[in-house]
């Protein structure tokens, strides 16, 4: 049998501090420890019950919650609420100010009108003074979010497909269209030769113009894998003496079938995707969304350009960057007024599906601008000196 191990003198203070002071028999009170006439403020490690209003609602025998706190963190007082110029103006004049209450437009201060905020609103990464402002929208009257207005599409055909609706905007533009400062016929006449040796591929000395397929993509982010939706196409292919540009919405994700059989069909078509930054990105998410719906297209084929390798190869030594706004200013003249960075249309998308207010007309703007840049670099990046 193992005799017990014996409690050393720390052991024994540190078990006491635990149980809140010496441990004593019953109904006899040890020296020192508090008793009933001793005040709540000195009795060490014991939680003071909270004063109504105050910050700490927790249960004194158990423990701090997250919900609580949370509520702490939010709550909001009286010191803090974001100030109102007429509220301020009215009380040093010695008027009563008209306080609104919530759902109350009848309520607001005469000659302001209801739904002006007291002032600008927060940035979004101030959690307190966005609640904070929140809170005295709705005690004016206001609602908990701004209103924004919807957003339309660009007028558009919709497609009765055998696979569904398919939103199709179609733009021709002739070959003599300029595009910056240089005209898109130049993406019919490129120097096969000095191509095929910028982009390291033989192949390219027998390419010719109507099997390119300008393509461009919009996606809901920039990870990999299945999740990652392209909810817009911008495709373009010289059909005679214009330029055909397409461009495919996806309105709602049940109209993606149709969608990715219309880029499957033009793939058959012009079998040579023309990208920027394609290679390593647009093509293998649209083969992604391919094999989803289990539809077969040659997107991963060899025969691919992808003009930022070109344009790296090429001019990336004596260039800042190899980025395409950067060959659009060196090589196009074309300089992007109001443009809408490609970083932002992932929320432009998801706001618009989620009550059509995201600026997805922009996105498509951008989109459009894109497949043009590619048509004229095309001509252009073969026949520029570094």
């Amino acid at each position: 049998m193992v005799a017990p191990k014996k409690r050393s003198p720390k052991d024994s203070v540190r078990q006491d501090a635990m149980l809140g002071g010496p441990v004593a028999k019953r109904g006899t009170p040890t020296e020192g420890a508090p008793t009933e006439d001793t005040p709540t403020e000195c009795i060490p490690n014991k939680r003071v019950s909270p004063e109504p209003g105050g910050s700490h609602g927790a249960d004194p025998t158990e423990h701090r919650s997250r919900r609580d706190k949370l509520r702490r963190m939010f709550q909001v007082k009286d010191d803090l609420v974001v100030s109102d110029p007429l509220s301020k103006a009215s009380s040093e004049a010695g008027r009563p100010v008209a306080r609104a209450e919530a759902g109350s437009p009848t309520a607001s201060p005469k000659g302001t009108p209801t739904g002006t905020p007291a002032g600008p609103l927060p940035a979004r990464g101030d959690v307190r003074a966005f609640l904070q402002a929140r809170r005295q929208r709705l005690a004016n009257g206001m609602p908990a979010h701004l209103v924004r207005d919807v957003v339309e599409l660009p007028p558009a055909d919709v497609l009765q497909t055998d696979y569904g609706p398919l939103w199709r905007r179609e733009l021709r533009y002739p070959v003599s269209h300029v595009h910056g400062r240089v005209k898109v016929d130049a993406g019919r006449h490129f120097d096969r030769e000095r191509l095929a040796k910028m982009a390291k591929s033989p192949s390219f000395t027998e390419l010719a113009a109507e099997q390119c397929l300008f393509l461009d993509t919009e996606t809901t982010g920039l990870s990999g894998g299945a999740g990652t939706m392209v909810f817009a196409y911008g495709i373009a292919f010289f059909e005679g003496e214009e330029l055909v540009l397409e461009q495919l919405f996806l309105r709602d994700f049940g109209e993606e079938p149709a969608m990715l059989q219309h880029i499957a069909k033009r793939l058959d078509e012009h079998p040579v995707p023309v990208t920027f930054v394609g290679k390593s990105y647009d093509r293998h998410r649209i083969a992604a969304r391919l094999a989803v719906h289990k539809i077969k297209a040659p997107i991963l084929t060899d025969r691919h350009l992808d003009l930022y390798h070109v344009i790296r190869r090429e001019f990336g030594k004596n260039w800042p960057n190899s980025r395409l706004h950067t060959a659009e200013e060196r090589l196009l003249g074309l300089y992007r007024d109001d443009d809408l960075p490609g970083s932002e249309a992932p929320a432009a998308f998801l706001d618009w599906i989620r009550d059509r207010t995201g600026p997805v007309d922009r996105v498509l703007e951008h989109n459009r601008l894109d497949v043009l840049s590619l048509a004229a670099l095309l001509g252009v990046v073969t026949s520029a000196k570094a």
